[in-house]
């Protein structure tokens, strides 16, 4: 067994243990047995090697073996905001930006958007992001920050973020980029309907540089997937 397993508690000396859908998995569904190895990892960007010390009903424990080598951190942080799409939509999108190193995704809140960003969306957004993490071998979590407008993300990115604003009629990123080195990039990914004219005049006068990331028009997710590609 080589099963990679989300441990939300951290570790206690020697020991951890992994509880509710985790410990299901582990116990119920692949019918672990003691001594099995599997890998544990933190979503801070470390991993274990562990083995099954001993399975009760909701909880498994396990002893700690070795550290794995972390993964240095990807030069340049990306923050994709993106006004969500529908549906299955949604849970392939975060498996890919997972899987493509993405830093941030925040749920954008825009006029013209089709998907509520609830909490309980993005408690499923969470979700997906530590099945994609498992499956690709990645350590850190891709966190699921708040659902915000575009004024309120711009106002509070950090000082020397470039900040995109994806477009069909915009320069490509590698143009825009060019004018220097940056360690944060956050873009914003409008819905099915495009960004009002009100909303892309906004973020031009907050530094937003319109930037394509196709030659034709993309679908929300394959917008975000594009830019990650990209840029992460």
């Amino acid at each position: 067994m080589s099963e990679r397993f989300f441990l939300a508690a951290p570790p206690q000396g020697t020991s951890a243990y992994l509880e509710g859908d985790e410990a299901r998995h582990l116990a119920r569904v692949l019918r672990a047995q003691v001594g099995d190895a599997v890998t544990l990892f933190d979503g801070r960007g470390q991993a274990w090697e562990a083995r099954v010390a001993s399975l009760g009903r909701d909880r498994v424990t396990l002893d700690l073996g070795d550290k794995l080598p972390a993964l240095s951190p990807p030069a340049v942080a990306v923050t994709l905001a993106v006004a969500l799409p529908k549906g299955d939509r949604q849970k392939w999108m975060v498996e890919k930006l997972t899987e493509l190193g993405v830093s941030k995704l925040v749920p954008l809140l825009t006029t013209r958007g089709v998907a509520e960003a609830t909490e309980s969306a993005r408690s499923r957004l969470e979700r997906g992001v530590i099945e994609a993490c498992k499956q690709c071998g990645r350590d850190t979590l891709m966190e699921i920050g708040a659902a915000s407008s575009i004024a309120e993300l711009l106002a509070a990115a950090p000082a020397g973020t470039r900040t995109l604003l994806a477009d069909p009629h915009g320069r490509p990123p590698e143009a825009v980029l060019a004018a220097g080195p940056t360690s944060t990039v956050l873009v914003l990914v409008g819905p099915e309907g495009g960004f009002t004219p009100e909303e892309v005049m906004a973020a031009e006068a907050a530094g937003c540089d319109r930037v394509t990331f196709g030659r034709h028009i993309l679908r929300v997710e394959t917008a975000a997937i594009a830019a990650a590609a990209r840029l992460a």
